[in-house]
C-alpha cells in the first residue's frame, strides 16, 4: 500500500532527511534518517514500526539524546500484501545498511548495529535477527530492542512452558491489542511455523513492555530464558498498563518514564 506522509518538521539540532532504497522485487522504500547535526562516525539504531511519521517522536528522542543515527522506514499494513513481505522488506534494508550504509552514512556500524521496533515492529525484530544469522549478514547484529513485542504463535507455545505464558488467555480484548488481531493473522498469512513470527537469538537486549498487554508473559520468558543462556539483558515493566499506552496517553507520568527507559534502554542495546 502506498500512500502520502506526513512532511519532515525541522528540529533544531537534527538532521532529518528521506531517500530511497531498492527492494529485491524493484519496489521503493522510502527510509528516514535522524542524526545529530555535524556529528559522524555514529552507531546505528534501526527502528521498525509502520509509516515513517508513526514513531517520529522517539527517533528524534534516541538522535537526540543517546547519540546514535536512528534510520526507519516506511512499512507497508495493507491486508492486501502478505505477512512475509514486510519481513523481506524489511531485511532488504538492513542488508543495504550492512553493505552500503558505511559510505552512504555517517556510520560506524562498529560502534554499534541494533535493530529494534515497536508492537510488529518488536515482532519483526526478534525474527530477522534469526534471518540475518541464517542469511549471513556482515557485519552482524549487535544488539536487539523490543518495545511490546510479540515472540511466541499462540499455536506453537512450547509445553514445557505452557504454564508460564497465561496472560494472552488471561487478559482478554484489552485496550489496544484485542483478540480481533487473530483476523487480521488470518487476512495477512500468518503462520505460527513462520521463524519471523516465533523466533528466539542475541547478545545485548532491552525489553520495555505494559503489563496489561495480553503478550506480556512471552517477553518475560523470553526475557528469562536468554538470561540463562548468559544474555545480557535488561527489562522495563509498567504494571497494570495497556498495550502502547505511551500512544495513547502520553501525558501521563507513567509516559514521561517510558520515554526515559526509552533512551535508557536504547543506551543498553549497545
Amino acid at each position: 500500500m502506498n500512500r502520502d506522509h506526513l512532511g519532515i518538521a525541522p528540529q533544531p539540532g537534527l538532521d532529518i532527511y528521506e531517500f530511497n532504497i531498492q527492494a529485491r522485487d524493484g519496489h521503493p522504500i522510502c527510509v528516514r534518517v535522524y542524526k545529530q547535526s555535524d556529528r559522524t562516525g555514529l552507531p546505528l539504531l534501526i527502528y521498525l514500526h509502520g509509516g515513517l511519521e508513526t514513531d517520529d517522536a522517539s527517533c528524534r528522542a534516541l538522535a537526540a539524546q543517546i547519540p546514535v543515527l536512528v534510520l526507519s522506514y516506511r512499512v507497508s499494513f495493507s491486508a492486501r500484501e502478505p505477512f512475509s513481505k514486510r519481513i523481506w522488506d524489511s531485511f532488504d534494508a538492513i542488508r543495504w545498511v550492512a553493505s552500503q550504509g558505511p559510505s552512504e552514512l555517517p556510520i560506524n556500524l562498529e560502534q554499534g548495529f541494533i535493530l529494534g521496533g515497536t508492537f510488529a515492529g518488536a515482532n519483526f525484530t526478534a525474527g530477522i535477527a534469526h534471518l540475518s544469522v541464517r542469511e549471513g549478514l556482515i557485519p552482524s547484529l549487535t544488539g536487539l530492542l523490543f518495545l511490546a513485542g510479540s515472540f511466541c504463535h499462540p499455536d506453537v507455545r512450547p509445553a514445557a512452558y505452557r504454564d508460564r505464558r497465561i496472560s494472552v488467555d488471561e487478559i482478554d480484548d484489552p485496550p489496544g491489542l484485542t483478540r480481533n488481531m487473530g483476523l487480521l493473522q488470518k487476512i495477512n498469512g500468518y503462520h505460527h511455523y513462520s521463524l519471523s513470527l516465533t523466533p528466539v537469538w542475541q547478545r545485548r537486549l532491552s525489553f520495555i513492555f505494559a503489563g496489561g498487554n495480553p503478550r506480556r508473559d512471552e517477553a518475560l520468558l523470553f526475557e528469562q530464558l536468554l538470561k540463562k543462556e548468559d544474555v545480557d539483558t535488561k527489562k522495563y515493566v509498567y504494571s497494570g498498563l495497556p498495550h502502547g499506552f505511551w500512544t495513547t496517553c502520553p501525558d501521563l507520568d507513567v509516559s514521561k518514564t517510558w520515554g526515559q527507559d526509552l533512551i535508557e534502554g536504547g543506551s543498553v542495546s549497545f
